[in-house]
């Protein structure tokens, strides 16, 4: 028996996380058939198919389930591995905070890669509104948070915007008169507000169907045909959901910000603190930019 492919395995993990090539290749910065090829080369080794390949993307085999979390420990041996040759280990806690709305998608996955790479560090997770963030960040209890600049007190480390999508079940027709069935977020919410300014700047009439705090609410009402709303990329299902635009006489769908928040003045020179950052930055579609700057 030989060793497996490291390359091999990296082309593979990602490809899972993404669930497509294409998205892989992307991660990658190569080409689709390069990632076809580590693939195949992978398969043809371990002598199984490692994933399904369909019009929807990539699915895990039997195999692939089995491989994978091997493949992400090694990919984080390895990592790890290099980090302290060089003297860049990293250790200590880190208490990260995000709103519900990016703590679903891939961003899971980015942490799961994080705490493989350093298992030094002792990452301890928050999930709550950008109000209760920032009580947590004024009181000691987060060391980094992301959330809405609007709604967090303090400077933001880093800021970046990401747009908003219409969105309705695959089999919803919007009405051609009367008011727009809306499926809102309840509570404190600048999102909501940014909705209701490109509606009221339109002719089309409204009304509101639900509110609800949960994005998992919201989502499942959407499937259920009950109205539209704006959600971002990462929390469209797009087996259950379709994205609506002006072609269906729809606004613009609204922009929001994001922002990263530090609980002292160390920020991203604080070695946790970036390293961490080094991996939700790509899957938040952000920049590490400097303070006070945006990035598109």
């Amino acid at each position: 028996m030989h060793d497996l492919d490291i390359g091999l395995l990296r082309a593979f993990v990602v490809t899972a996380e993404c669930g497509s090539v294409s998205g892989a290749a992307q991660r990658l910065a190569r080409t689709q058939a390069a990632v076809s090829m580590q693939l195949r080369r992978l398969e043809d080794d371990l002598g199984a198919r490692l994933l399904n390949r369909s019009t929807k993307g990539m699915d895990l085999t039997e195999a692939g389930h089995v491989l994978l979390p091997y493949a992400q420990k090694m990919l984080g041996l390895s990592a790890g591995a290099r980090r302290a040759l060089a003297g860049q280990a990293v250790e200590g806690p880190i208490r990260f905070g995000m709103i519900e709305d990016i703590a679903v998608g891939s961003l899971p996955k980015a942490l799961q890669r994080f705490a493989e790479c350093h298992p030094g560090i002792a990452l301890e997770l928050t999930v709550t509104e950008s109000t209760v963030l920032s009580e947590k960040l004024s009181l000691g209890q987060l060391d980094v948070a992301i959330g809405d600049p609007a709604l967090i007190h303090g400077r933001p480390l880093l800021t970046w915007r990401l747009p908003l999508r219409w969105v309705a079940a695959r089999g919803f027709v919007l009405p051609d008169e009367g008011p727009l069935p809306l499926v809102t977020f309840d509570g404190v919410c600048t999102w909501r507000q940014k909705m209701i300014e490109v509606l009221a700047s339109g002719d089309r009439p409204w009304r509101t169907v639900l509110t609800s705090a949960s994005l998992a609410s919201i989502q499942s009402m959407i499937e259920a045909g009950l109205g539209i709303a704006v959600l971002l990329d990462l929390n469209i299902r797009p087996n259950t959901m379709r994205t609506l635009g002006i072609q269906d006489g729809l606004p613009p769908a609204p922009v929001i910000e994001l922002g990263l928040f530090t609980a002292d003045r160390e920020g991203l020179s604080s070695r946790p603190v970036s390293a961490l950052w080094e991996y939700l930055a790509d899957e938040l579609k952000a920049e590490a930019v400097d303070s006070g700057r945006s990035a598109a």
